[in-house]
């Protein structure tokens, strides 16, 4: 049975947490007759603040991911489309075209989805796009329904180009690698104020407090983490579009 990766971060922060807390209870001692109010005060400005910042990376990673998902669809949806369109031009353009099709699908599977976890690309399927796209530009039309298809497979190819690389450049973002030290100090801060009530009531409540504060803040940062490395993740999106419309094109060729 495979677990969710969130629950690694979870349990992960819950230990570190709690090992702290056992630590810290032997040094802090503050008197919250004193300073309670300052003490919950500072700790709702706090709370606030952080909350806000992680629901907005979250907001921020989930919005990412899901557009890159989007995008992948839509290039092999674009290659699809190719692929029906050439079925209506002339030999021996079209069948030169509908073979690129399946070519670069089967690339993208086969030689650039593993490129793309070491932040590179296949020269494989650069290639090959380079080569559907002179085949299509070199055409002549024959008569003004020829042209009108040239210049919508013309379109549908840029958008194959343009989608492709904006996947290449998601997998060079560094955008986590940035970010993640600053959610990391924040959540430490966080996780030193809720020790701050050590030898308040119960340790066993306390240490139940903590570990809910900890797996939330665990879980949050799991999910910004996965979301920002979207092909090397346990999340990573994988080609099943490409393979999709791999199989259709292999059904049509035959």
């Amino acid at each position: 049975m495979a677990f969710s990766p969130l629950l690694y971060w979870g349990i992960s922060f819950i230990v570190i947490a709690l090992i702290g807390l056992q630590i810290t209870s032997r040094f802090i001692k503050i008197d919250m007759e004193k300073s309670g109010d300052l003490v919950v005060a500072m700790l709702t400005i706090l709370g606030t603040l952080v909350s806000v910042l992680l629901g907005l990376l979250v907001s921020s990673a989930d919005e990412k991911y899901r557009a890159l998902e989007e995008c992948v669809s839509t290039e092999a949806t674009s290659v699809g489309q190719v692929f029906r369109l050439s079925r209506s031009l002339p030999q021996p353009q079209s069948k030169i075209m509908r073979d690129l099709c399946l070519q670069y699908c089967d690339q993208v599977i086969s030689s650039e989805w593993p490129a793309l976890k070491k932040g590179e690309n296949s020269p494989a399927v650069t290639d090959t796009y380079s080569r559907l796209s002179d085949e299509i530009t070199a055409f002549r039309p024959a008569n003004s329904g020829e042209e009108s298809l040239q210049h919508a497979i013309i379109d549908v190819t840029t958008q194959i180009g343009q989608n492709r690389a904006t996947r290449i450049v998601a997998s060079r973002s560094n955008w986590a690698g940035r970010l993640l030290p600053l959610i990391f100090t924040c959540a430490v801060v966080v996780l030193a104020c809720s020790y701050l009530y050590v030898g308040q009531g119960s340790k066993i409540l306390h240490s139940v407090l903590v570990a809910f504060v900890a797996v939330t803040l665990g879980i949050n940062i799991g999910v910004i983490f996965l979301m920002t490395r979207p092909f090397t993740s346990e999340w990573a999106i994988e080609p099943e579009a490409f393979q999709l419309h791999s199989q259709v094109m292999k059904q049509y060729l035959r």
